[in-house]
Formats: structure tokens, C-alpha cells, sequence
């Protein structure tokens, strides 16, 4: 069973991958010590080796975690992350870096600044586009990622998220109250709530829209859409010209790099859209 850590600023998911699905993903806060995660990694391992029916999967080693990848933009936080997987599991985990084979080519004018959660979405939409794409990442930052056909991951563009950007407008707005981001049945909000969740939703539906018309442009013309995140992300990319709607894409791009590197890996390699 593959063990795959992707840590962001604030958070860090945990995917566990055997028989070419993922068992199980979980999401934990990026404050923790290194005995903390591993403890709730072990607590998670065991949950993702019981199935709907308490089976556990089919193979010697699904139920027990024989790899484990990571890739953090949070430096700090990767050594506790490695230390963790040691006390959990008594394995060494591979940090996606200088070296490590991605299968994606970095064409950007400083290629050490491009973070591997960057690196490991372009992997897996480069796949399953088959071709040219713009992989669009709602998180704490917006990020949409330009790859061309030979699997060049050309530049990015990055914006606050929605909901970074919905925290920054309670924040600069004292009289605007806490804001639950959804759809908007309307443009025109008639009220504080629609009227953020209108200037949120579908403004970022228009900036989201209009980068990836440039990048594509860019691009030669046509690029497939990718998009990955949350149910927002999803409301946001709603109406889209888009190939699909991944909510892990660095998650399945980290598997595609720990089978790459590491032949005993099985991450099924064909991942549903």
C-alpha cells in the first residue's frame, strides 16, 4: 500500500493507495509534532486497509504500508512528515525533489521555485489529458498550471483562493459577516450573503475563465481543463469547457511519480475522470 503525503500551507493530505483506487484520504492540520502524525497515520493506515465490508484489500501488501512519497511546499514541516512515517511505519519516505523522476519537464525561467504540488497536479493532468493542459487547483491559492504536449510544465498563474479571498474581505470589511461560499442562484445578490457568494463565486468563475482562454491561446489553441479541489472549486469550474474534476490531482500526480521511481508501486495508473 502506497502512502502519499501532500503537504500545503496549512494542511496536509494523506492518500493510501492499493489496487489502483485510493482507500482512503484525510486531511490534517500542518501544526502537528512528528509522534502526532504518526499516530493519526497509523490510526488512518488502519482504517484504509478495511473496506465497506471490513475485508481488507486483495494482495500481500495491501494491508500494510510498504511506500510512502511526500510532497511539501512547506519545508519545515517535511522533516516532522518523514520522522512520522519512520515511527509509524519503520520506512524511509522519498521527498518529490532534485533527482526524482516526474515524468514532467520544467521549462520556467527559475524551475527551483516551482513547488512540487505544482509539479506532481501537472503529472496526473498531463496524463489524463493525453496531451496539452491547464490544470486549475482551487486550495489556499489559486493556481492554474499550463503543460503542452510533451509533458512541459510551461509557467503557472496564482491567485488568493476563494476562500482566502473571502477571509480577506471579512477581514478589510468589518460589517460583512462570516460567509458560507456556494453556488449563487443569482447574480444580482439581494442580500450581504448572495451578494459575496455572487462577487466570489462567480467572479473568480471569470478569472478562472479568462486565464485559462489566455493560456490556452499560449498553448497553440487547444488545452484540455482540468480542475481540482473542493465543492466550490467544482461550482466555480461549473459551465466550463473542462475535461474534469479531480479533487486530489497532486495526490494522483505523487503516485504516478512513486510508481515512475519505484516499480514495486501500483497506483493502477488510469485515474477515472
Amino acid at each position: 500500500m502506497l502512502l502519499a503525503l501532500d503537504a500545503r500551507n496549512g494542511a496536509v493530505n494523506a492518500g493510501f493507495r492499493a489496487g489502483g483506487r485510493w482507500l482512503s484520504i484525510m486531511r490534517f492540520g500542518a501544526d502537528r509534532s512528528a509522534d502526532e502524525y504518526a499516530f493519526l497515520l497509523e490510526a488512518a493506515a488502519s482504517r484504509a486497509c478495511s473496506s465497506a465490508d471490513g475485508a481488507a484489500p486483495d494482495g500481500d501488501d495491501a494491508g500494510r504500508v510498504t511506500a510512502a512519497w511526500i510532497s511539501s511546499v512547506v519545508p519545515a514541516l517535511t522533516p516532522a512528515l518523514a520522522a512520522a512515517v519512520d515511527l509509524a511505519f519503520g520506512l524511509e519516505a522519498r521527498v518529490v525533489g532534485p533527482g526524482v523522476r516526474t515524468g514532467v519537464k520544467i521549462r520556467t525561467d527559475n524551475p527551483t521555485e516551482v513547488g512540487s504540488d505544482l509539479v506532481c497536479a501537472a503529472a496526473a493532468a498531463w496524463t489524463l489529458a493525453g496531451g496539452a493542459c491547464v490544470a486549475v487547483d482551487f486550495g489556499a491559492a489559486l493556481t492554474a498550471i499550463a503543460v503542452n504536449e510533451r509533458g512541459e510544465l510551461l509557467g503557472a498563474a496564482i491567485a488568493p483562493g476563494p476562500a482566502a479571498a473571502a477571509a480577506a474581505l471579512r477581514a478589510s470589511a468589518v460589517q460583512l459577516p462570516e460567509v458560507r461560499l456556494e453556488a449563487p442562484d443569482r447574480a444580482i445578490g439581494r442580500n450581504t450573503v448572495q451578494a459575496v457568494r455572487s462577487g466570489i463565486v462567480l467572479g473568480y468563475g471569470g478569472l478562472v475563465s479568462r486565464l485559462v482562454e489566455l493560456m490556452r491561446v499560449e498553448l497553440g489553441g487547444t488545452a484540455a481543463l482540468l480542475g481540482s479541489g473542493d465543492q466550490i472549486g467544482r461550482d466555480i469550474l461549473a459551465g466550463m469547457d473542462a475535461l474534469g474534476f479531480q479533487p486530489d490531482l497532486a495526490l494522483d500526480g505523487l503516485a504516478l511519480i512513486a510508481e515512475r521511481n519505484d516499480p514495486s508501486v501500483d497506483t493502477g495508473r488510469v485515474y477515472p475522470v
